[in-house]
């Protein structure tokens, strides 16, 4: 007879499973490996959440909006999973992964009564494990499991998983954050910057290559401030260019203060290197950007722009922007609209601001009104749009897809 354990993973087998992701490109990532994971145990992925007996939510914390979208679809991912239990089986489990889940810990247990699991960023792979505890205990009583408290990913959950898009992945070259902008959470939901090691990064592309995969953006909070021993972001960058098979490349997201020429004439002379840029401005206003701790002033970052412009012919250059941080006043505006007029950025996202748990900025009054943030909001947005429309754009691009 099989033993408990056996009798865990053959009920497992062939479970339907479905993720649904927000945020950046790096929770995109996060929901490949788990899909990965639970691929290899035998984990079968579904298309909507009805037809699922698992479902993973895995969510993003950098603004309230989408912390509200979470709470909003649990409640009706479990309905519908009660509401078709007699096809799916006995299983019914829902779980929250991501910033979302390092941010709350077990408290996200009193928000929603309907999530089963909680895993932050950096315990991913214990999913499978959790999922089979919970199977294995149900019926004998109500079980909540939370893992938050890991530092570090295991190397091995990045090798050997499956891609969502046949030609196109993404690969992690740095986790974490250390910079700790004043209105940012990730420092506290991803934890401190960790390199990975190039030769384990140039593993795994050669992987996804022998699997026909052609296209590859490379991931980091702060791209830039990649090293791992000799090994710097620029000489990485032409490691990867230098990889057969590989058809394009590009990477996100760099930050200013740690943006140099020396990364703009490797975009320009790397042949299989994009010739695009992401570059979050935040701010034009020197004082809210001091209020942010970003690191730079807006002569500096105008000079950036101007100084990559001249070295790649045609790049594309895109940034974020962020509206209605506290004190904000309409001089503050003014100057980030008029550095929006100077630069003429190809695509930009515009944000309007909201305090985030533990930072710093979350200490500062959030003064500027809704009304006031929806105002700007506009302006800036009908602004690039304008000019967007006017910009030719050489190539096609990721960064300018909606």
């Amino acid at each position: 007879m099989p033993d408990k354990k056996d009798k865990t993973k053959n009920e497992t087998k062939g479970l339907r499973l479905y993720i649904r992701t927000f945020g950046c490109q790096m929770n995109i990532r996060d929901s490949e490996l788990v899909c990965g994971l639970l691929g290899n145990a035998g984990y079968k992925m579904v298309e909507e959440p009805q037809d699922a007996g698992v479902i993973i939510i895995n969510t993003c914390s950098v603004r309230q909006h989408a912390e509200d979208r979470v709470w909003s679809v649990i409640g009706a991912y479990k309905k519908e999973q009660l509401k078709r239990k007699g096809k799916l089986g006995e299983i019914s489990i829902i779980g929250l992964i991501g910033c979302m889940a390092q941010n709350y810990k077990e408290q996200v247990f009193e928000k929603s009564p309907d999530v089963d699991f909680v895993v932050g960023p950096a315990d991913i792979h214990k999913i499978p494990d959790i999922i089979d505890t919970l199977i294995k205990n149900k019926g004998l009583f109500e079980k909540k499991i939370w893992e938050t408290d890991g530092l570090k990913r295991p190397e091995h959950i990045y090798h050997d998983i499956g891609y969502d898009s046949k030609k196109h992945t993404y690969v992690v070259i740095s986790e974490g954050c250390s910079n700790f902008c004043s209105y940012c959470v990730v420092p506290f939901v991803r934890g401190a910057l960790r390199h990975r090691s190039h030769k384990n990064i140039i593993k795994e592309i050669n992987e996804a290559l022998d699997k026909g995969v052609t296209s590859v953006t490379l991931l980091g909070q702060n791209v830039n401030s990649y090293q791992d021993g000799a090994v710097d972001f620029v000489k990485l960058l032409e490691l990867v260019n230098s990889l057969k098979g590989l058809k394009e490349f590009n990477f996100l997201t760099s930050h200013p203060k740690d943006t140099t020429t020396d990364l703009f004439k490797a975009i320009a002379s790397l042949g299989k290197l994009k010739k695009e840029l992401h570059l979050p401005l935040q701010s034009g206003s020197d004082r809210i950007l001091k209020l942010m701790n970003r690191g730079y002033t807006s002569k500096y970052y105008l000079n950036l722009t101007q100084n990559y412009r001249k070295i790649v012919k045609n790049g594309l250059l895109s940034s974020d922007v962020i509206l209605g941080f506290p004190s904000e006043s309409e001089a503050d505006f003014k100057d980030t609209l008029n550095l929006l007029k100077q630069i003429k950025f190809n695509a930009a996202y515009i944000f309007k601001y909201s305090p985030r748990p533990q930072t710093k900025a979350m200490a500062l009054p959030d003064d500027v009104s809704k009304a006031e943030k929806e105002g700007r909001h506009k302006t800036i947005l009908d602004l690039q749009r304008a000019i967007s429309k006017s910009k030719v754009i050489p190539q096609k691009s990721p960064l300018n897809a909606k």
